[in-house]
């Protein structure tokens, strides 16, 4: 199960806190920036934009890649590198077969089937192209769910206008009661609030984070099919580990690095 990545939820909560306190702040009643009719238009009617322009096969999902956002990846890139690392050592000593007990209690699904083929005694370039077309596929499904939210985000602020020239026709139609305009104008902007609060807080934001999660867990797949290969081929541990450290960032590859020297020294010293 992945972890809560409470980045977002603290962001999310941050950003309307301080939205709220912006609106009251003012002295106004805070019920005034609240209106049903507002709120249908602006989150109904975009999402309806998106009934239209995407398919149920992939509307279906949108629940499922809103809760992505608020999760973090499973597998750290270091903890993938150690996991190798490990599996190495014990095939060169054992045998590939020897692998069989532990792939059974691998929690991740990709690296589970990897080395399953491997096992299997499948030939290298087969494993190499069924891996690299399943991770093809996981950046096709990824990107579908981050368009959808780019496209949810394009069209709230449009809603928004809508909802505001909705009621500015209706404040300019009654400009004989001056009451009536002040209120009309401010119902009037609701909506384009709404939509910018949408667009800009929650839809674009979330986008932004599926994208660098994909990321993430593109390169800890291409980093595993690194590992899956070179165990296949007999690679020893030392030349496993220097294969999979080229995928980590600099400072990541210095502190693991580090991290190991000292797990060396401890083992020694024991």
């Amino acid at each position: 199960m992945k972890k809560h990545d409470f980045l977002t939820t603290i962001g999310i909560v941050i950003g309307f806190g301080l939205t709220v306190w912006g609106m009251a702040s003012g002295g106004t009643n805070l019920k005034i920036f609240f209106d049903p009719a507002s709120i249908a238009i602006t989150v109904g009617g975009s999402f309806a934009a998106l009934l239209i322009a995407y398919p149920i096969s992939a509307m279906k999902n949108v629940t499922k890649i809103i809760k992505q956002s608020f999760k973090e990846n499973t597998s750290a890139s270091t903890e993938i590198i150690d996991c190798f690392i490990s599996l190495s050592k014990k095939a060169r000593k054992g045998g590939l077969l020897s692998l069989e007990d532990d792939i059974a209690l691998l929690p991740d699904k990709f690296l589970k089937k990897g080395l399953q083929m491997v096992v299997d005694g499948l030939d290298p370039e087969t494993i190499k192209e069924v891996m690299e077309l399943e991770i093809d596929e996981m950046e096709r499904r990824h990107e579908d769910g981050i368009n959808i939210l780019k496209a949810w985000a394009a069209y709230a602020p449009a809603f928004g206008m809508l909802g505001t020239l909705i009621g500015l026709i209706q404040m300019l139609s009654s400009l004989s009661d001056t009451s009536a305009v002040a209120s009309g104008m401010g119902k009037a902007l609701i909506t384009t609030f709404y939509g910018a609060l949408l667009a800009n807080l929650v839809l674009i934001p979330m986008a932004h984070n599926l994208t660098y999660k994909s990321s993430i867990e593109v390169n800890n797949r291409e980093m595993m099919l690194e590992g899956i290969l070179s165990i296949q081929s007999g690679v020893n541990p030392r030349s496993v580990k220097e294969r999979l450290t080229t995928y980590l960032s600099p400072p990541d590859r210095i502190k693991f690095i580090e991290e190991q020297a000292k797990v060396v020294e401890v083992s020694e010293n024991v």
